[in-house]
């Protein structure tokens, strides 16, 4: 049973550690779908649940192996992990208090002819005189609401 946890244990952390390897590197260059992080992520969990079924059905079968009941008990508790805390993110994005956080503010900085706006704490806008040398601003998903 060990090692069947260990083999699965070793899956995951692969897998989303591509995932936050792939975020590290490219960040969220889209923020109006999905980016690469995403999708390793769900390949991830899709695979889990297919090896999942793939060892329910073995496992009542005569190639039962103690490492099965390990596979199937860490590859049930990840799923049920995602989907909780697929739903408690959904349920909270659809709350009324989506923008009521200090972070949902641009902070825009000026020294002498160099403009720089700061959102999350990550440059957005970077002009320099009449240069413009960095321009994300259309990418930045705001989350302001109207008083």
């Amino acid at each position: 049973m060990i090692k069947g946890i260990f083999k699965t244990v070793i899956y995951y952390v692969i897998g989303l550690g591509l995932a936050g390897i792939s975020y590290l590197i490219t960040g969220e260059v889209y923020v109006h779908g999905p980016g690469l992080h995403h999708a390793l992520i769900i390949f991830t969990f899709i695979g889990g649940l297919l090896w999942l079924l793939g060892s329910v059905l073995k496992y009542f079968t005569p190639e039962r192996s103690d490492g099965l009941k390990g596979i199937i008990l860490t590859n049930l508790i990840m799923i049920l992990a995602f989907v909780a805390f697929m739903t408690y993110i959904i349920r909270s994005e659809t709350s009324d208090n989506f923008a009521d956080t200090e972070t949902d503010k641009l902070i825009i900085k000026e020294s002498g002819d160099t403009t720089t706006v700061y959102y999350h704490k990550n440059i957005v806008y970077y002009k320099i005189g009449d240069s413009v040398k960095l321009n994300f601003i259309d990418s930045v998903k705001l989350g302001l609401k109207e008083e």
